[in-house]
């Protein structure tokens, strides 16, 4: 169940039957309804949301270049890229319809002064007053956004990027430079890159702000990372045998939907200094700096919204794989593309090449599912997210899921909706690659309707520790 303080902000999927809606076409059985991909630009006009539902936390970020400042929201922020510690930022760059237009006010500030801070508010008031602010205007009112607001903000501390004193969280970041990867390979010859209808912003992260009372334990912030739904046909869930497959003795990652920073189940977010009542911590301006080869150290180094994409792949002899990954986001909508990112550099267990990589790289495709919250769906992403498919060559159905065949990947039809996307791109980051798949077909099963809705909440809410 949310929080009371988080109901007023989830999003219900769908809102109406798509099951009717001549778009999608029922399968035999019609156990999922399909819809092809692209839409055309008279579809994107009328109504340019998402075709389907992906889970995607939002954040809002400002920025400024001496003589201006702007503030934006932005929906699918991702931590693509480890060491350096990059983020990537998505931004309508071609006007599709009332919805979806062109920030280019923003991108003009963000482009000249090269720096924003991504920053995190609690669900209430000043939320509520900041996306107010961003929903009633339009490009041309893009300036002085953050003093329309109403709110405090102080100057940030790497930058001239307001920060708002509400925020109990915040990612200062700059355009990455020219690089080199852990393979010797040119990485970010540009900042950005654009991606359809989007331009993606590479973002290193130079410092980052957690509220004291957080940093110090006496306050969690608390994140629900998958969405909510309820099968009403069958389950498409089995019994699984991942204990014969699991205990091999290897660094295993955890996971959970109800994820608590900071906890028990997290490291300790160790600050360098306290400033205006916020625990800070700077990173070292070189990646070979922030390299840390224990694998609880590396993980990230403090709470970040992901949530997960359940990526599908074809290996050798028609055997389905699977990876799920936490840094999956939509990175275009025209066409909608999906970039779910794979670590290819060796740096620890943690972060190792996985066999996915080649996989994707070899079919030029992927299918993407979305999970929810279930202890057998739970079990099945801890799994398939430890064990690699050279180790357990049967790993879908040790972890408890039945697969069909697509047209481009496998499809785990336990799942309530299924992207399948080709490949367009591939982008190395340092110590992931970032795979450009364009939706070709989505699938959504035939218990996905408004009366049994998927809930998201794409906020998370910050309160006392959990006994």
């Amino acid at each position: 169940m949310l929080r009371d303080s988080l109901k007023p902000y989830r999003y219900l999927w769908p809102s109406s039957d798509v099951h009717a809606d001549p778009h999608w076409q029922a399968t035999d059985g019609a156990r999922f309804s399909v819809r092809r991909m692209p839409e055309s630009p008279d579809e994107m006009a009328g109504d340019s949301r998402w075709p389907a539902f992906f889970p995607s936390p939002i954040c809002v970020v400002t920025a400024a270049d001496g003589s201006s400042a702007v503030l934006e929201r932005v929906v699918g922020p991702s931590i693509v890229n480890r060491f350096p510690y990059v983020m990537a930022l998505k931004f309508c760059a071609r006007s599709l319809s009332k919805r979806h237009y062109a920030r280019r006010a923003f991108l003009n500030v963000l482009e000249s002064g090269r720096t924003v801070a991504v920053q995190f508010l609690e669900p209430g008031s000043a939320l509520d007053r900041v996306l107010g602010v961003i929903a009633s205007g339009t490009e041309a009112d893009a300036l002085g956004r953050p003093r329309r607001t109403g709110l405090a903000t102080r100057r940030a501390l790497t930058s001239d990027a307001p920060v708002f004193v509400d925020a109990y969280l915040v990612y200062e970041a700059r355009l990455v430079e020219p690089s080199v990867g852990f393979q010797g390979e040119a990485i970010y010859a540009q900042p950005w890159m654009d991606v359809g209808s989007h331009r993606m912003v590479f973002l290193e992260i130079t410092a980052i702000q957690l509220r004291r009372d957080i940093a110090e334990g006496r306050t969690q912030i608390l994140w629900r990372s998958l969405p909510a739904w309820s099968p009403k046909g069958g389950s498409e869930l089995r019994a699984s045998d991942i204990e014969q497959g699991s205990a091999d003795g290897r660094y295993q990652k955890g996971y959970t939907p109800h994820y608590a920073f900071p906890s028990a189940g997290t490291i300790a977010f160790s600050s360098d200094a306290i400033e205006e009542g916020m625990a800070v911590l700077h990173l070292p301006p070189r990646p070979l700096d922030q390299v840390e080869l224990d694998n609880d150290r590396s993980r990230w180094p403090c709470f970040f919204p992901s949530s997960v994409g359940m990526i599908t792949t074809w290996a050798e002899g028609g055997r389905p794989n699977l990876m799920p990954c936490g840094s999956t986001s939509v990175v275009s909508r025209h066409p909608l593309i999906i970039a779910p990112c794979v670590s290819y550099a060796a740096i620890n267990e943690r972060y190792a090449p996985r066999a996915t990589l080649e996989l994707i790289r070899r079919n030029g495709a992927f299918g993407c599912g979305v999970p929810y919250i279930d202890d057998a769906i739970i079990e099945a992403i801890k799994y398939a997210g430890n064990i690699s498919l050279p180790k357990d060559t049967d790993k879908v159905a040790r972890a408890g899921l039945a697969f069909e065949e697509g047209e481009l990947a496998p499809v785990l039809p336990a799942l309530p909706i299924h992207f399948e996307c080709r490949v367009v791109e591939e982008v190395p980051l340092g110590t992931h690659v970032m795979f450009l798949g364009e939706a070709r077909r989505i699938l959504v099963r035939g218990d996905v309707t408004p009366d049994n809705p998927i809930e998201w909440c794409p906020w998370a809410d910050v309160g006392t520790p959990r006994g």
